[in-house]
């Protein structure tokens, strides 16, 4: 018999501070078995960074060894809606919108299955990101007007951008920051990175409220109406974060920001993202709603849909699907050690008795060899220990080890994608993949990339099926299409039966498409607007229909 518990009698009440009395509430739920319902009442909810849980966690792409602070606890997270061992749940949350003071990731799953979360709106109280939009300009000066949903301070004659959790300097890291965000004025759904707008700036004055401007030797490139965003690029909090979970459906979610992924789905079975957006709110001040990446989908399994979402203003990737090439450091027998290589991604076991090992030479990308995993186990944060049922093959140490069975098929269909900084989607998945009737729009780099790599960022692997059909790809720089390995030799085809049709790429003179080390690839039934880059082949079977 389903269970119901109304969030009002468990002091979850609209209008007030609730992350203690919440998390206490998930608490409960999860020591209930069988079918439940958590019903919250439509209202705004406040979330306090200081009243939230803190679990250890490890997640890919994220915070690197180099990057934590002085006195900062490693991994350690703060976390608003916190969902830990909890199964059979639908979460009805239509109208509720929780609010986030201070620095915090917006929801976490872990070890969850079965679990439906409805209609939830996240936003954040004055985020550390911050728009300056030039509203004025002469000869050696820029007037900038600060969004008036940010709040500042001056001390010392330095000004600085304060909120619940951060004081950050106008020009801390203005010499190395090279992600800021730049939305030109003759075009408000595209942003690309640029150096930071004070990097050259003598000085900056307060000229009026939310006012100033800045003097400088040599003019700074811009017009009235650009805007610059000004964030912290530390991936230390995200948005959305499944862990080893299963059977996971977001539905009708809204997030306004998150201050690193806004989805993270890693090592889960069958997730489904059908109507949600993931984008500024319509009433607020700001353009951007992630620091980095919409979406991270790594060593899944079964299947991930994407349906019926918005994404608009990303500080990297929409949308990025992919595994991990592990090196083989020692092999004994039928006993390896497989290591994390990239400092971003490390500390979690994505392996389970029974999955598919496919063994990999780094230069050529081709497989070698496989076995089955009978034992893993994490020996530290950067190495794993397999057992398998076979010897590794000969000169195994030096290669790459990737997980077969952790290669979700990927459905991405109907989804709105505008404001990307970089790419629209990076797919290297060996399951079966279908991008169907997306809008692609001012993406500042490639629409579409399907790389896989064993000596760089290390995201593997080989696509084995993907069709591309019924999408518009609008105002996207860089190739349409990119199949890119980052094979140093060529032995064959990494990539293999990839279908572009019925798709119309209007980038005014942009787009086209890169073709490497890719066999079986079909390109025909497209409609053309305005010319697109000539087409690079190399190592290819390209059949042009």
């Amino acid at each position: 018999m389903q269970k119901v518990f109304n969030a009002t009698s468990y002091g979850v009440v609209p209008g007030g501070e609730v992350a203690a009395e919440l998390n206490a509430l998930l608490q409960t739920i999860a020591q209930e078995d069988g079918e439940k319902v958590l019903n919250l009442d439509g209202g705004v909810y406040y979330i306090d960074s200081d009243r939230v849980p803190t679990p250890e966690l490890h997640i890919t792409n994220t915070m690197g060894e180099g990057e934590w602070k002085e006195g900062e606890k490693k991994f350690v997270n703060a976390v608003a809606l916190y969902l830990d061992n909890i199964s059979d749940l639908t979460v009805n949350g239509e109208g509720c919108t929780f609010v986030m003071r201070g620095r915090v990731s917006n929801m976490v799953m872990s070890k969850c299955s079965n679990v439906t979360v409805k209609g939830i709106t996240f936003r954040a109280e004055n985020p550390d990101m911050h728009e300056l939009k030039v509203v004025g300009k002469g000869f050696g000066w820029v007037e900038f007007e600060l969004d008036r949903e940010s709040e500042y301070a001056e001390e010392g004659g330095k000004f600085f951008f304060t909120g619940k959790g951060y004081k950050r300097g106008f020009f801390d890291q203005r010499f190395s920051a090279y992600w800021i965000g730049k939305i030109p004025a003759d075009n408000g759904d595209t942003v690309f990175r640029v150096m930071h707008p004070f990097m050259g700036a003598l000085s900056v004055k307060e000229v009026g409220d939310h006012r100033f401007k800045a003097s400088y030797l040599l003019p700074l490139s811009c017009n009235i109406g650009d805007a610059y965003y000004i964030y912290d690029s530390r991936r230390k909090y995200q948005g959305i974060f499944l862990d080893r979970c299963a059977d996971i459906t977001l539905e009708g979610v809204t997030q306004h920001f998150n201050y690193g992924l806004a989805n993270v789905y890693q090592d889960c079975e069958n997730v489904t993202v059908r109507g949600c957006a993931f984008a500024p709110a319509e009433d607020g001040a700001k353009r951007m709603a992630s620091a980095a990446d919409f979406m991270q989908v790594c060593m899944c399994r079964g299947k991930v849909a994407v349906e019926d979402c918005t994404f608009a203003g990303a500080g990297d990737d929409c949308v990025n699907v992919h595994g991990i090439h592990f090196s083989v450091t020692e092999a004994q027998g039928n006993t390896i050690s497989a290591k994390f290589m990239h400092r971003q991604t490390y500390g979690f076991c994505p392996f389970r008795v029974g999955d598919v090992v496919k063994f990999v030479d780094t230069k050529t990308l081709l497989e070698v060899a496989r076995a089955n995993v009978q034992a893993a186990e994490l020996a530290d944060e950067y190495t794993l220990r397999l057992t398998l049922d076979a010897a590794a093959p000969e000169g195994a140490v030096g290669m790459a080890v990737e997980n077969l069975s952790a290669c979700p098929d990927f459905d991405f269909t109907r989804n709105s994608m505008k404001r990307i900084i970089t790419r629209g989607a990076l797919i290297t998945t060996y399951g079966k993949v279908r991008v169907r009737e997306n809008k692609f729009l001012n993406t500042s780099m490639h629409s579409i990339l399907v790389s896989d790599d064993a000596r760089n960022w290390f995201e593997s692997g080989a696509v084995n099926d993907m069709e591309i059909s019924g999408n518009y790809f609008g105002r996207c720089g860089g190739y349409t299409l990119q199949l890119k390995p980052e094979n140093a030799a060529f032995g064959g085809y990494v990539h293999n039966n990839i279908t572009f049709k019925s798709n119309i790429i209007d980038s005014n003179g942009q787009g086209g498409f890169y073709v490497k080390a890719s066999g079986n690839v079909r390109i025909g039934g497209n409609t053309v607007k305005g010319g697109t880059k000539k087409t690079f082949v190399k190592d290819s079977d390209l059949i042009e229909e």
